[in-house]
């Protein structure tokens, strides 16, 4: 597993805490409890998923995402927030009297094989969002860490899972913000030189939306509210377009894989399929015949 190394939002000062995990192969799960838990800050950045479902009431707190506007917290209660591996936050918070409790999920992005196809789905951050499905779902984890009935490892991993499609689902049907700017064409213009000059190797997000100087988080809203598709989409479209211009020139499919940037031929050939319904027989088929 990696390193849960990301937020507690509220109750490692607590005067009276309980806190129960239940490890899966793929994720944990933890639930929290916490009586008068004391203000703290925080700065943290991890190498898992981080999905939590939030019983919380502050007085006061902020939470900052990858350089997003700060987002001000009082009545967490029925809320989520989800944190990508890697996603760097930072805040403070004043916790109300009383009882407290979240529960949350600690991810491995590499352990789920359903992510391959989803992953694009879950570059942005979320602060503090509302989710009917996807609360009910928490609430039944909270409850199986509790109650712990049997084979609560295989309970866990299902519900975490279905908690990953759900949050998923819930990306896919967001709308931009009225605030975001579209980009521009320069701005695309800039990003489609930078692509083609890299396409070989592997592309991060962060170094995309450097090129047109923005934040992960806001680079995924704006480019998908100028043109309709996920930046993860639109590379595979220009790691396909060049595949297919690599094989039509003779080149070997693993050669046209490294040239385009996949990682070896099965994905090139999975990406193919998809994106342009073309199969590398196929592609070196027609070569062929148009010698």
């Amino acid at each position: 597993m990696p390193t849960r190394n990301l937020i507690d939002l509220t109750i490692e000062d607590a005067r009276r805490l309980s806190r129960v995990s239940a490890p899966c192969a793929a994720l944990t799960a933890e639930h929290s409890e916490a009586q008068d838990p004391a203000g703290y800050e925080f700065e943290v950045k991890g190498d898992a998923h981080y999905l939590a479902f939030h019983q919380l009431v502050f007085e006061d707190g902020m939470m900052q995402v990858d350089g997003d506007r700060p987002y001000r917290s009082q009545d967490l209660r029925g809320t989520l927030t989800f944190l990508p591996a890697g996603a760097a936050a930072r805040g403070w918070c004043k916790p109300a009297k009383g009882q407290q409790s979240f529960t949350a999920l600690y991810i491995d992005p590499k352990a789920i094989p359903q992510l391959a196809h989803i992953g694009h789905l879950l570059d942005d951050p979320i602060v503090y969002f509302q989710c009917e499905k996807l609360a009910q779902t928490f609430l039944k984890i909270s409850r199986a860490i509790q109650e712990s009935p049997p084979f609560l490892e295989f309970v866990i991993d299902t519900l975490g899972q279905v908690a990953l499609l759900e949050l998923a689902s819930f990306q896919s049907a967001g709308l931009a913000k009225p605030n975001e700017r579209p980009l521009n064409q320069d701005d695309l213009g800039r990003l489609r030189e930078f692509l083609r000059e890299n396409i070989s190797r592997d592309i991060r997000l962060d170094e995309m939306a450097s090129v047109v100087g923005l934040s992960k988080f806001h680079f995924v809203r704006c480019f998908r509210a100028t043109t309709g598709r996920t930046p993860y989409r639109s590379l595979l479209e220009l790691r396909s377009d060049v595949a297919v211009r690599e094989l039509q020139a003779g080149r070997t499919p693993h050669d046209a894989a490294a040239a385009a940037g996949f990682d070896g031929v099965p994905q090139m050939s999975r990406t193919l399929r998809a994106v342009l319904n073309l199969s590398v027989r196929t592609i070196m088929q027609g070569r062929d015949f148009g010698k």
